[in-house]
C-alpha cells in the first residue's frame, strides 16, 4: 500500500497540489497530507474520496 499512497502523492501534485486536492475532497489538508505519508494507512472512504476528487477510480476485474 505505501507505494501506492506515494504513487498517488504525485498525481495530487500534478492535480494542483494538496490544498486545491483536499478541498474538492472534502478532506483537511492535513489529513491528506497523513494519508499519503509512506506510513499513511487511510480508510477506504477516504481513498474513494480522494478518486473521485481527482476523476479517478479503483477498478476490481477477474483475472483473464
Amino acid at each position: 500500500m505505501p507505494f501506492l499512497l506515494l504513487c498517488l502523492r504525485d498525481v495530487v501534485k500534478a492535480q494542483g497540489g494538496m490544498t486545491k486536492v483536499a478541498r474538492l475532497a472534502g478532506i483537511n489538508r492535513e489529513n491528506l497530507y497523513r494519508i499519503l505519508s509512506k506510513d499513511g494507512n487511510p480508510e477506504f472512504r477516504r481513498l474513494t474520496q480522494l478518486l473521485s476528487a481527482m476523476g479517478l477510480r479503483i477498478s476490481v476485474s477477474p483475472k483473464s
